[in-house]
């Protein structure tokens, strides 16, 4: 089925200042997705057009037709994303009787040709990006079961010096949480451009910062040399040293892919405060690794007088073979390009 050429309603630096003005302006949000199309951006254009749907169901003021334009934009696109996203498969080599079973199940669910299996616990896996099927249902792992972490818990007070040094010398530390123009955003969760959870990123887009990893070279070090990191092109690993704010909190929320444990490795534990993952609820201890899926339902509060701060890195989770790690990353690669 073909789809008509849009005509937006304005040009897009219009759209982008009303929706500075009011992330919840729909006819801008449309306009930014019609504007978006005609540029050929089909990732950012499926993005806006679906966030149009979904401020409509919250009352957001749009007619029925330019609902309905939307809500058929979305479906052409997902139908040509599946076909990209096969096509690019196969030009990389990997045809649908060589992918692992679960890696070919996570294609099916994320195209939506198969639905997701009914689960039965009250904190499910809920990854807003990639869900990975098959995996254990895991709030905290067991740190232990990891050979790699006491080698890394040695390592505590080396990292605390260069942390500290950091702070000394008034290191950037910004809102983890950054306003972007390429993709809808809400308020997310109260914590955008919000500095009391704040990072100094070691990584970005999962690649290494060379004049930040100068200032830490030995955080570094000890994570990369020993972590099997989560490496996906463009999006993993992230290590980075986190800040909570005395008195802060970050609101209930879950994570991006399920297919990784994010790890934190306490350096300053003012006491009173805590981190909740799903059901169970534990406390930082300085130096004692912390591993959890942040794809399950999580929180952090930090209700001391003074700051928090952790080293936060993320590790594959050690289910998944070095066949689907492979395969993993070659899907994202394509999904780039698209």
């Amino acid at each position: 089925m073909a789809i008509d050429r849009p005509n937006p309603a304005m040009d897009e630096a219009e759209a982008d200042r009303r929706l500075g003005a009011d992330r919840r302006d729909a006819l801008a949000m449309l306009a930014k997705a019609d504007n978006r199309m005609l540029a050929g951006d089909h990732r950012a254009a499926n993005a806006y057009y679906g966030q149009v749907g979904r401020l409509a169901a919250e009352g957001a003021p749009i007619n029925r037709s330019e609902l309905l334009r939307a809500r058929d934009a979305c479906e052409w696109l997902a139908r040509r994303f599946g076909d990209v996203i096969r096509e690019g498969l196969v030009e990389r080599g990997l045809a649908v009787g060589d992918m692992h079973p679960r890696f070919a199940k996570s294609l099916a669910l994320m195209l939506g040709e198969r639905q997701r299996e009914a689960v039965y616990v009250r904190y499910p896996q809920m990854p807003q990006m990639y869900f990975y099927p098959d995996l254990p249902h895991v709030e905290f792992a067991d740190p232990n079961s990891a050979e790699w972490a006491a080698m890394i818990e040695a390592q505590t007070d080396n990292i605390l010096s260069e942390a500290k040094a950091l702070l000394a010398g008034g290191a950037d530390f910004g809102p983890y949480v950054k306003a972007t123009q390429d993709r809808p955003q809400g308020d997310v969760h109260g914590m955008l451009e919000n500095s009391s959870w704040s990072t100094l990123d070691l990584t970005d887009k999962g690649a290494p910062v060379p004049e930040r990893i100068e200032l830490a070279p030995k955080t570094w070090s000890s994570v990369s040399e020993n972590a099997p990191l989560c490496d996906i092109g463009n999006r993993a690993p992230s290590v980075m040293f986190s800040m909570l704010r005395a008195g802060s909190r970050i609101p209930p929320h879950t994570g991006m892919i399920n297919t990784r444990y994010v790890c934190h490795l306490p350096l300053i534990v003012p006491g009173n405060g805590a981190l909740r993952v799903g059901e169970q609820k534990r406390e930082w201890e300085y130096g004692k690794l912390m591993m959890f899926d942040d794809t399950v339902e999580h929180e952090a509060w930090n209700d001391a007088a003074t700051d928090r701060l952790v080293l936060i890195f993320d590790v594959w989770r050690p289910e998944i073979s070095a066949e689907e790690r492979s395969q993993i990353r070659t899907l994202f690669e394509v999904v780039d390009a698209y």
